[in-house]
């Protein structure tokens, strides 16, 4: 019981991490924040955890630049690939202590993703939880 605890509360952390993440604000829930439409400002922040929405596929640069023009936010569906590629990031960085740690995992091919990085394997909802796995594994101590 006490190990299904600790595991909510750090699932509880990691989700404030990533809202913090994409902008939103104590009381805010994720699922609120994609669908309102996350703020282009956020991409920018992003950028310093290694996240270019461009080449990730979060949004085509021709619409991102489009967009900046009009100061309009991520649609849902962009803001959902963009919570997605959030979530390894924070995933990774938790399980690794540092950002640069992470970044070199997240960019590295694995066989376990069919020889894809994570930042690839995570633009399907599959792949997506491949990375998951695979991060979560190495949390509690597997070889991955």
């Amino acid at each position: 019981m006490q190990a299904l605890t600790k595991e909510r509360e750090h699932e509880r952390d990691i989700e404030e991490e990533v809202l913090e993440l994409l902008g939103g604000h104590e009381g805010d829930t994720l699922d609120a924040l994609i669908r309102a439409g996350i703020p282009l400002s956020v991409l920018d922040k992003l950028a310093q955890h290694g996240i270019d929405a461009g080449r990730l596929g979060i949004i085509n640069p021709r619409t991102l630049r489009h967009r900046r023009q009009k100061s309009e936010p991520l649609n849902s569906d962009e803001g959902d690939r963009l919570y997605r590629v959030s979530r390894i990031v924070v995933l990774a960085e938790d399980v690794f202590g540092s950002q640069e740690k992470a970044a070199t995992w997240l960019n590295k091919p694995r066989r376990a993703l069919g020889g894809r990085n994570a930042f690839e394997a995570v633009k399907t909802t599959p792949g997506y939880l491949a990375v998951e796995e695979l991060l979560e594994q190495l949390r509690h101590g597997y070889v991955a």
